[in-house]
């Protein structure tokens, strides 16, 4: 009888022991200081039963692990991603401040108005991507500004302003095909009335004399013939297609504009008035 109660006494002795080790064994996986030393003791008195124990434990151990190593690469990855968003954005950023300094660089003693004075301004919305016929300037009539006044880029032409207010100004692009304009074809006497086709940098030429030689690849500028509220020589764009009516004795032309009108940053007023 006592053997058998000593018997019981030292199963419930093991079994304790086990568990102790169980639950021992899983916080070493989490490197507790204090822990350690008591693990250590029960261990030794484990000793002959290290491999059983170890068997036991091992998955839980296994599991416990793979959870915190999970979560550690989650946080990995996660701030890896805000890494790469936020180089993204400084790639962005760099980009755009590289095209507004190319606009404004360009404005900066543009040839062909010569010595007629221009207003430097900033467009402050319209026109974004592909979309839109006007944009709105930052400057109005209190910088000299008025109805009519052509608009260039350091590119050429863009369009006319079409309405005047003291500190804003709003201009119709020429792609717009709002109103028309005479041009010349360089190193030609052809002349015509180019208008916008409401594609984005497209013009359609008529009115040109068919005896006129005209050719794929010449230069369209503005003609300033008496009345235009164009000045003479403003770059437009080059002639990318040609058509001859022989019975009209006209030709029609296509033009490209050598302006990019997508996301205009900066622009310029021509301060000039046709005489009289």
């Amino acid at each position: 009888m006592a053997s058998s109660r000593r018997g019981g006494r030292s199963r419930i002795t093991i079994s304790l022991l086990l568990i102790s080790a169980v639950l021992l064994l899983t916080l070493d996986g989490r490197g507790s200081g204090p822990i350690d030393s008591v693990r250590s003791g029960v261990l030794t008195v484990l000793s002959p039963l290290g491999g059983a124990a170890s068997s036991i434990t091992s998955p839980f151990r296994n599991a416990w692990n793979s959870a915190f190593d999970q979560d550690d690469l989650k946080k990995e990855n996660d701030v890896l991603r805000e890494e790469n968003d936020r180089l993204k954005g400084d790639i962005t950023a760099n980009s755009i401040a590289k095209e507004q300094l190319q606009q404004l660089l360009q404005l900066v003693g543009i040839p062909f108005v010569g010595d007629t004075p221009v207003v430097h301004t900033r467009v402050v919305s319209g026109a974004v991507g592909n979309f839109g016929d006007r944009i709105e300037l930052d400057k109005g009539s209190s910088s000299g500004i008025e109805r009519n006044m052509p608009v260039v880029t350091g590119e050429g032409l863009i369009g006319k302003v079409v309405e005047v207010g003291e500190n804003r100004s709003v201009v119709a692009l020429l792609s717009s095909g709002t109103f028309r304009v005479g041009f010349s074809v360089v190193g030609t006497a052809a002349i015509g009335i180019a208008q916008g086709t409401g594609s984005d940098g497209s013009l359609r030429g008529s009115n040109i004399d068919s005896r006129q030689a005209v050719t794929v690849g010449a230069i369209a500028a503005t003609s300033g013939l008496a009345g235009s509220p164009f000045p003479p020589n403003l770059p437009i764009g080059t002639i990318t297609a040609v058509r001859t009516n022989e019975a009209a004795l006209e030709s029609t032309v296509d033009i490209s504009m050598f302006a990019n009108l997508n996301d205009l940053v900066y622009a310029d007023v021509v301060l000039w008035k046709p005489a009289g």
